[in-house]
């Protein structure tokens, strides 16, 4: 089977992606992160979380937190705003960590 490439660039890192499977899903799939990637950038915009390597880390761990809550399916009205409570406390958390780096 041929393997599709896909040049891809986020947050100023160029690579290439490739892939035995259909070149258009992996077109969305790389479309998802950089539109997570860009969501988080934007979100953060002005504080330490500038640095790309944070960015791509917390795009994606809100990437796995939607795997999770798909796969489990979303958890009811105060469940939901817990967890989102939570993983609002963890980036805080790791954004304050990191300022120090």
């Amino acid at each position: 089977m041929e393997k599709n490439s896909l040049p891809v660039n986020i947050l100023g890192s160029s690579f290439t992606v490739q892939s035995n499977g259909n070149p258009q899903y992996l077109r969305q799939v790389v479309d998802y992160l950089e539109k997570k990637v860009d969501e988080i950038r934007q979100k953060y915009a002005g504080s330490a979380t500038q640095d790309p390597v944070k960015i791509s880390l917390l795009a994606g761990l809100n990437v796995v937190d939607e795997l999770f809550r798909t796969q489990e399916g979303e958890p009811a009205g105060g469940e939901a705003l817990e967890l989102e409570r939570i993983t609002e406390r963890l980036i805080d958390t790791i954004d304050k960590s990191l300022m120090g780096n």
